[in-house]
């Protein structure tokens, strides 16, 4: 089943001068690419999200940590 997308003519005519030099066979392989690596860059953002809090909890947990041995003496004999 065709999609038919309405490419603004500047857009498309952008295409055609870029398909030779992506190495791509047509519109729909270029469009198929550009999709795919704006989901990579989503879903990686999405993970790198997800990571910053973990790693926030991380640090302020790793900073009592520290506190707490920094509170730590040596037994006088």
């Amino acid at each position: 089943m065709a999609l038919k997308l309405n490419i603004r003519s500047d857009i498309e005519e952008e295409m055609d001068a870029l398909l030779p030099r992506v190495h791509l066979r047509s519109k729909t392989e270029y469009i198929n690419c550009a999709i795919a690596a704006y989901n990579r860059k989503l879903k990686r953002e999405l993970e790198l999200d997800k990571l910053k809090g973990y790693f926030k909890n991380y640090q302020t947990d790793a900073q009592e940590i520290m506190d707490d041995f920094e509170k730590i003496r040596p037994p006088d004999c």
